[in-house]
């Protein structure tokens, strides 16, 4: 068989075959080593035959001897993430053996069940899912739930079997994840913006076929975007700005290098433009949609504390898990900005009603009805 043939049937295979799929197609031992000898094929782990880089993190996985599981398969498969994870996260069998040792790969023993689904190096996205939420960052965490539902790569009941295995203090992430969003920065911004007290709506629209990313207190539009991918756009984003104006909402743009590396300055302007706005108090919060969730799939775990315990609220975080759910859920917007509480802490007169302007006209005959009882003349008089 040629070479080429060989390379098509390892491709159309996920990039992955055995010598035993391999020879049922007619190949023999000569036309493998030849493969081999050549560059074409290579050989991650006995009886394995691979066209994929070397540094490909699939091959990693195959060689230990499992798949991609956690954020390494979901980062693969187009997750939202800001970078690729450090180490691989490998999925075996309970039982499995002769595992290979390979630089930045991290072992992880799943069920039975996690190894009947899934590819040959990659594992479903459900079961990737339930280790990335509880391994990453909450905001991360989310925006992956976010990438799934909208990208329509799990339906919403596969999404609530995933929160259903989640341990009981963390199925609560659900109330937080919005399937109308588009990119990690739309997502990490919204959860930013929750965590901080405001009233967020995403994918809000503003005329025909046109939407706003996010909706801040309903007087703040917000465009997570940038010149790097959205130069060629730069009209129909005026023209968007223009129908906001009209809409009565002050239009934002927020790009990449704003989001990582200047968010105090962007939450400030953001908390200092809902408080300019004439109408910055009229939007109320909008309690989320709230998923069903099935407590008898808990994986084993057993469930916390009553939520009615301080020590079960004030819990220290999980061996493994590098969030915790914040205090504040989405649908409780009470606004603390400290904006506000200069604002209010600023001495303002005392408002002057029509008796004691009675009472000064009948004392002071030179305060004239109509007249405010001020001298101009003579406040000009000392301020030299």
């Amino acid at each position: 068989m040629h070479t080429a043939a060989l390379i098509d049937i390892v491709s159309n295979a996920g990039g992955f075959a055995t010598r035993r799929q391999l020879r049922q197609a007619g190949a023999t031992d000569r036309d493998l080593t030849r493969a081999v000898r050549s560059g074409d094929l290579h050989r991650p782990r006995l009886g394995w035959y691979s066209n994929l880089p070397l540094d490909d993190d699939r091959v990693t996985a195959v060689r230990v001897g499992g798949r991609l599981t956690g954020a390494s398969a979901l980062f693969h498969l187009g997750g939202w993430m800001w970078a690729r994870p450090g180490t691989v996260c490998v999925s075996v069998a309970p039982h499995a053996a002769r595992l290979r040792r390979c630089r930045r790969s991290r072992v992880v023993w799943d069920p039975v069940a996690v190894r009947e689904r899934g590819g040959t190096a990659v594992v479903t996205v459900a079961d990737a899912l339930v280790r990335a939420v509880l391994e990453e960052d909450f905001e991360i965490a989310v925006a992956l739930c976010d990438w799934a539902l909208s990208h329509e790569r799990i339906s919403a009941d596969e999404f609530a079997d995933v929160i259903a295995l989640l341990p009981a203090d963390a199925r609560r992430i659900a109330d937080w994840v919005d399937a109308d969003s588009d990119s990690i920065l739309e997502s990490v911004v919204r959860t930013r913006l929750r965590k901080a007290g405001f009233h967020v709506t995403s994918q809000v629209p503003v005329g025909f076929g046109r939407h706003t990313d996010l909706v801040v207190n309903g007087v703040l539009g917000i465009e997570t975007d940038g010149r790097k991918w959205h130069a060629d756009r730069f009209d129909a984003d005026v023209s968007k700005d223009m129908a906001t104006f009209i809409r009565r909402r002050i239009p934002v743009h927020l790009s990449y290098e704003l989001i990582t590396g200047h968010w105090d300055t962007v939450q400030a302007a953001i908390e200092a433009a809902v408080l300019m706005h004439r109408d910055g108090t009229a939007a109320g919060p909008v309690p989320p949609a709230r998923l069903r969730v099935r407590e008898d799939r808990s994986a084993g775990r057993t469930s916390g504390r009553g939520r009615g315990s301080v020590r079960a609220r004030r819990a220290p975080l999980r061996a493994g898990r590098r969030w915790r759910l914040p205090r504040r859920m989405p649908d409780q917007v009470s606004h603390s900005w400290s904006r506000r509480t200069e604002l209010t802490a600023t001495p303002r007169p005392p408002a002057r009603s029509r008796t004691s302007t009675r009472a000064l006209t009948r004392h002071d005959p030179a305060a004239a009805p109509g007249h405010t009882g001020h001298d101009h003349r003579t406040g000009a008089k000392d301020s030299r």
